[in-house]
């Protein structure tokens, strides 16, 4: 099946995991059920690999290749929104998202796999891949970024343009969604894991 016969069904799977970040942990208690659901969505949603993509391994190492260029892109994006806009660096999200996992580590399901797997697949094959096609390469990683940008919580949309144009890049040198996703995880995971360390 194409990319855009998968497009409408990522694109929904996203919202609704998107809204129920939002909402439905507000009525329903953050447990296996509702982690469960998040999850289960986010492995339904994974369109078909275009043929031809790198093998297996190429895909891990351009994977881990892509946790350094995300993490360069934060650091960067960080400091020109500071030097620009006078944004203060906050740590208060992280230390959120890693209170929210010590109070109920099923959390961790959520906000440390099933959204990045779907950011990817909405932002990066779906928005990225079909843009490609009428705004060329670069237009497409720009705006498909941007969007991405505008959901993730903090303000520090400079930042998370940067991130998204390194996880576009990610996407397109290999072919593979996997490649992406191994990024955004894996950077997430060291961000974490940076934040616990230093806590101890």
């Amino acid at each position: 099946m194409s990319l855009q016969k998968h497009a409408f069904s990522v694109i929904s799977a996203y919202l609704v995991t998107f809204i129920a970040n939002l909402l439905i942990f507000q009525f329903m208690p953050v447990g296996w059920l509702s982690l469960g659901i998040v999850t289960l969505i986010s492995v339904i949603a994974n369109a078909i690999e275009a043929p031809g993509v790198l093998a297996p391994q190429q895909r891990v190492f351009w994977g881990v290749i892509g946790i350094a260029g995300v993490l360069a892109a934060q650091l960067v994006g960080s400091w020109l929104e500071m030097f620009l806009f006078k944004m203060p660096q906050t740590n208060s999200q992280i230390h959120q998202q890693l209170s929210s996992m010590t109070t109920n580590p099923w959390y961790f399901l959520a906000i440390g796999l099933a959204i990045p797997i779907l950011e990817e697949l909405a932002f990066r094959k779906v928005l990225f891949g079909n843009l490609v096609n009428v705004t060329g390469v670069f237009g497409g990683a720009l705006i498909a970024s941007l969007l991405f940008a505008l959901t993730q919580p903090g303000g520090h949309w400079l930042s998370a343009t940067l991130v998204g144009l390194v996880l576009a890049y990610d996407y397109r040198h290999t072919g593979a969604i996997s490649t992406a996703i191994i990024a955004h995880v894996g950077a997430l995971w060291v961000v974490w894991l940076y934040y616990i360390a230093h806590a101890l």
